[in-house]
């Protein structure tokens, strides 16, 4: 668009010869306002070059990059518990490693040991938004204590063992409803606690191919519970315990992490060379960073901007299922090169007017994201800061689900691809 025309020095006029050069100001600048038309509305005035549209699609994508391992540990409000022995198995880990050892008989003022135990059950929240099966599945849970490393995945798995299983409950997951109650064995519970021991439990899915989406955390709290009589009185109100855990030599953010954590025994195939993937088992965001020509960023105004990506078919999980692609936008310079730190510091994309879109993972074709109100944003940031998109898929870590997309290495018409419409500025000429 043709910029507005300023008169910077005058010369000195006088009587009516400044009037006259005052009146052919005003009009002046009146008629060199800023139109799309440019200097077809007063070429003598204010002439300059018209500019139309254009609209280019640019293979603009210098980096892209699947990163997995997301969410990070503790930062997911729902986990997964699966027995699809063709698709994802998962189990869900709880500590409860404060064990109380005296109570208050009806929160009254005495205060008594706790020598025996009744009614011991796991209490487990759920998702009741999701699909679930109406096959019977059974619920076990175990005692995955060990005085070896459990903080690595390894170990915990040989833990889940005939001889370690202290409960069960076998039920139909479409007849449940917000929660769900597992015995365990009370024998295991009074022991612990006469030990004044730590209690750490192991639950996954037996019986049936099935699935459930568990409640892990609610504003920042571990919500599954550990509920028992503390005395064969059944007049005494029930004790809670909410997972708790102690990890030598760490911060408080990596020990509510190891609080309630879910393990993958079978999970989705990583991206092929000339792939990103988004979603999955352990869940994967990508990353895609963009050169774009500075005359279409500095030197125009955009009025499109969508990233174009070809999707490639998935078979893995629900893939007949609709999921939601949400974006992220970096916000870091270029002196942080560790995407996974540039993947924990990106601001939620709608922040930045980039809205979430709806894709099947099942379906292939071009998929476009609107970004203009990204794009825009570009011309305005400094150059040491990259101009990048990331994405993620909703329910992270606890949907048995993936988008794939071909890379920046998959052949050239199948690459993550620009497409921008524009309009030049103006140039002034001379008339």
């Amino acid at each position: 668009m043709p910029e507005r025309v300023r008169f910077t020095s005058w010369p000195r006029l006088r009587g009516p010869l400044l009037i006259c050069g005052l009146v052919l100001a005003a009009v002046t600048a009146a008629a060199c306002t800023e139109s799309l038309d440019g200097g077809a509305a007063c070429p003598s005035l204010c002439p300059s070059k018209a500019e139309s549209f254009r609209d280019t699609i640019v293979d603009a994508v210098v980096l892209d990059s699947s990163l997995v391992g997301y969410p990070v540990l503790g930062l997911s409000p729902f986990m997964l518990i699966a027995n699809r022995p063709d698709t994802v198995v998962t189990s869900a880990i709880l500590r409860f490693d404060a064990l109380p050892t005296v109570f208050s008989a009806n929160k009254g003022t005495t205060v008594d040991s706790i020598t025996a135990v009744d009614s011991v059950y796991l209490r487990f929240p759920l998702d009741s938004t999701g699909r679930r099966g109406s096959t019977p599945v059974t619920l076990e849970v175990y005692d995955v204590d060990t005085t070896a490393s459990d903080s690595v995945t390894a170990v915990v798995r040989t833990l889940f063992r005939a001889d370690r299983r202290i409960g069960s409950l076998t039920f139909t997951p479409s007849a449940i409803g917000d929660s769900i109650r597992i015995p365990f064995s009370k024998t295991v519970m009074a022991a612990k606690i006469a030990a004044k021991g730590r209690l750490r439990l192991g639950v996954r899915l037996r019986g049936g191919s099935g699935q459930l989406r568990a409640v892990a955390f609610v504003a920042g709290s571990p919500a599954p519970t550990v509920v028992f009589d503390p005395s064969t009185d059944t007049t005494y109100a029930p004790q809670q315990i909410v997972p708790s855990t102690i990890v030598p030599n760490s911060t408080a953010d990596v020990e509510l992490a190891y609080s309630v954590y879910m393990i993958s025994d079978l999970a989705s195939p990583p991206p092929g060379a000339n792939t990103l993937l988004v979603g999955g088992l352990p869940a994967y965001r990508s990353y895609l960073r963009f050169n774009v020509p500075s005359r279409i960023t500095d030197s125009s105004t955009i009025v499109r901007a969508e990233v174009l990506l070809t999707q490639v078919a998935s078979t893995f999980g629900d893939a007949a299922d609709s999921v939601g692609l949400f974006a992220l936008v970096p916000t870091t310079t270029d002196l942080v090169p560790d995407l996974r730190r540039v993947l924990d510091l990106a601001a939620a994309g709608s922040f930045a007017g980039v809205d979430s879109t709806v894709l099947r993972p099942s379906s292939a074709g071009v998929r476009t994201v609107n970004v203009l109100a990204l794009a825009r944003t570009w011309r305005t940031l400094p150059t040491n800061v990259p101009r990048a998109i990331a994405f993620k898929m909703g329910l992270e870590g606890a949907l048995a689900a993936e988008l794939r997309f071909y890379s920046s290495k998959a052949p050239v018409a199948l690459r993550p691809r620009l497409r921008i419409t524009y309009l030049p500025r103006s140039e002034f000429v001379l008339p």
